[in-house]
This record gives structure tokens, C-alpha cells and sequence, in this order.
């Protein structure tokens, strides 16, 4: 039954292991995370993109880089670490795979206290540059389009104008944008 998914004993002996601290349940051929195991669950899928954010945004690496790295992040992470983490990056809703991030108690009460690296294009100077962090858009279409324009995570951006509408530079081409796609793309914070 359960061995089908692993020759050794190991798997079977760590499903009743789980089961016996509550974690889950099984009855047989399906398996059931109870609520203890599901916000253990959740709590390791937070790592493990927050992981990944970190080292794609803060490292430069490519999201295809991070994967195995993160796996070994997601066991080693403590939780105040965790909410530094992700208060550093500024709540960021996606890893760069494009995957939702479980929100954490710091992203419910909206926490700033460690300083955010990362502010939106919006609170930006004008003349200043800095890199992109992440988009935080809330529709697929609009993220797909900022990124056709170049508007990609790692690229430098230079606010040129905030007034009438946003202009800004990326890859030596000017764009003009809305005012409130400016609040949907987060840099890392220019050096003052």
C-alpha cells in the first residue's frame, strides 16, 4: 500500500511516525495532513520561497538556481529568521517561480521593523537608480507585460519623472507608466 512509493521501509515507518505525533492521518490509500501538519507544511513551503527570494533578489541568482539551495534553507531557518527575511525583502506575495508565499504574522500585521531593503518605484527619488527586486502585481496580464518590457526582476531601473505619469529607463529604452504600477514594482532601496 504505502510502500509504493518507496522500496525501504523508511517511508512507511515515517508516515506512522507522523501520524503518531499528530501530523497526519492515513486511512488507506489516502493520506490527510490534520492541522498541525498542514501549518507544518505551510510553514516549510514559507522557507523554502522566502529561500528562493533571497537568493534570486538579494544574491542575483536565477530562479532556476535556487531550487536546490533552498531545499537545504527551508530545514535550517528559524522563525524569527523567517520574519526578518521576509520583512526585509517587504512581504514579497511570490517566489520567483511565480508561486504564492504563505503569508506569515509578519506580513498580517505588516510589519516594518527590520528596515526594509525594499521600497516601491513610487518612493523612489527622482534621478535615482536601483535594481528591481520583484513585481507585485495582482494580475497575471500586468505582470506579463511589465515583464515583455524589460521591467524584470535584477534589472536597473532610473526614475526619470513622477509627474504626470512615471518615466523610467530600463536597458537604455525610456517608458511611460502609470502612476499606480509604480506601487506594484519594488526595488531595492538606492543607496542615499
Amino acid at each position: 500500500m504505502l510502500r509504493e512509493h518507496d522500496s525501504s521501509r523508511e517511508y512507511e515507518k515515517s508516515l506512522y511516525d507522523f501520524r503518531s505525533n499528530g501530523i497526519l492521518s492515513f486511512d488507506g490509500e489516502n493520506i490527510t495532513f490534520n492541522e498541525k501538519g498542514r501549518a507544518k507544511a505551510e510553514a516549510i513551503i514559507r522557507r523554502h520561497r522566502l529561500a528562493e527570494c533571497l537568493m534570486s533578489s538579494a544574491l542575483g541568482k536565477k530562479p532556476a538556481e535556487t531550487e536546490e539551495a533552498a531545499c537545504e534553507f527551508e530545514h535550517i531557518l528559524s522563525s524569527e529568521l523567517v520574519e526578518s527575511i521576509c520583512t526585509l525583502l517587504g512581504h514579497p506575495p511570490t517566489c520567483p517561480h511565480g508561486e504564492i508565499i504563505p503569508q506569515g504574522k509578519c506580513c498580517i500585521e505588516a510589519k516594518s521593523s527590520v528596515k526594509s531593503a525594499v521600497i516601491t518605484l513610487t518612493n523612489m527619488m527622482v534621478g535615482s537608480t536601483a535594481k528591481i527586486a520583484f513585481l507585485n502585481t495582482h494580475n497575471d496580464s500586468r505582470t506579463h507585460k511589465l515583464l515583455s518590457m524589460g521591467l524584470n526582476p535584477g534589472s536597473e531601473i532610473k526614475l526619470h519623472q513622477t509627474k504626470p505619469v512615471l518615466v523610467v529607463e530600463v536597458d537604455n529604452r525610456q517608458i511611460a507608466l502609470e502612476n499606480s504600477i509604480g506601487d506594484e514594482i519594488n526595488v531595492w532601496k538606492p543607496a542615499e
